[in-house]
């Protein structure tokens, strides 16, 4: 092979070089892109969970307090709950032991009150009746 063989097979071999290296330098550019493109949405993405987790934990941090609200408020009516029944067993104990000083006045006034207003309906019919 003489040397002018041998330049137009280094041509050659450098021409598909370059093209190859062209193809390469293409490629890499549109690797870029794409990569540029994934990285920003994995951003967006990172954001869009880190916004829904900071929500999520004032949303647990609300509801945590409001539970301790709650068990605060359930201890309180517990108390008087327990206070209530308490009065209410006096109450019974005192009612048992002393049962004819608790009679109640009221019945026998709601009585009478029920004698007066018979007494009223029945002078109205009788006096229509006349």
């Amino acid at each position: 092979m003489n040397n002018n063989e041998k330049i137009v097979s280094l041509t050659n071999e450098l021409e598909l070089m370059r093209e190859r290296y062209l193809k390469l330098v293409d490629t890499h550019g549109k690797l870029q892109k794409q990569t540029c493109l994934l990285e920003e949405r994995i951003l967006s993405i990172v954001e869009i969970y880190s916004n829904e987790k900071n929500q999520l934990e004032q949303n647990l941090i609300n509801a945590k307090e409001k539970i301790f609200n709650l068990e605060n408020i359930i201890n309180q009516l517990e108390i008087e709950k327990q206070r209530y029944k308490d009065d209410c067993n006096l109450a019974v104990k005192l009612l048992h032991q002393n049962p004819n000083e608790f009679i109640s006045t009221t019945s026998e006034h709601i009585q009478q009150s029920l004698k007066t207003k018979n007494e009223s309906v029945i002078r109205l019919k009788s006096s229509k009746i006349k």
